[in-house]
């Protein structure tokens, strides 16, 4: 994911805190004053963050309904987002400001209504570092499971799947048929497993 932040620069500090939360969550974001130094073409950078983004968050307020560079950038955009439907179009309403026609179907956020810009950056981005944790710690019980698995335990499970409590009881049972089945069961949440 590639956001570029579109804004007028009255809303400034809001953009800003939310391209910020965006970096802080692993997302690769396109903001006009980290990415265009003095010297460079306002426009030419601008086309490129453009063209190499795949989301547009439209910072909305009756400053941006003023701005000649919001509405060139949304257009620009929007003409982009014709030709390629995997594109997102994101409206964060700063204020009361009605949306212009171009957006108004698409599903935005109300910073008005007091949602806050770390909601926002959930909603959007759905916790990549959350994942990325998850999936390193995932990664690690299932070495630490295999590090200390008993031969021949169908079960290495260290503690309970589900609550993490560390008292499980194994035990097993042979039916009239002589089958083994073997049984896990957490003594603190009540989880439990079999196999035979």
């Amino acid at each position: 994911m590639k956001v570029f932040v579109s804004h007028n620069k009255a809303d400034k500090a809001t953009a800003r805190a939310l391209a910020t939360l965006l970096v802080e969550q692993g997302i690769d974001v396109w903001f006009d004053e980290w990415e265009i130094e003095p010297g460079q073409s306002i426009v030419g950078g601008i086309e490129e963050g453009l063209t190499k983004s795949n989301v547009f968050v439209l910072v909305w307020s009756g400053n941006a309904q003023k701005s000649n560079w919001v509405g060139a950038e949304l257009r620009a955009f929007v003409r982009k987002r014709i030709d390629d439907a995997g594109l997102r179009i994101i409206p964060l309403m700063a204020d009361g400001t009605e949306l212009p026609a171009l957006v108004a179907d698409y599903r935005g956020f109300d910073l008005s209504s007091g949602m806050s810009l770390e909601a926002v950056v959930a909603a959007m981005t759905g916790h990549p570092r959350d994942v990325e944790i998850a999936k390193k710690l995932q990664l690690k019980l299932n070495e630490l499971t295999s590090r200390n698995a008993q031969s021949g335990d169908p079960f290495p499970e260290l503690v309970c799947p589900r609550c993490g409590f560390e008292e499980l009881k194994r035990s097993s049972a042979t039916s009239d048929r002589d089958d083994i089945y073997y049984m896990i069961e957490c003594q603190q949440c009540g989880w439990g497993d079999w196999t035979q």
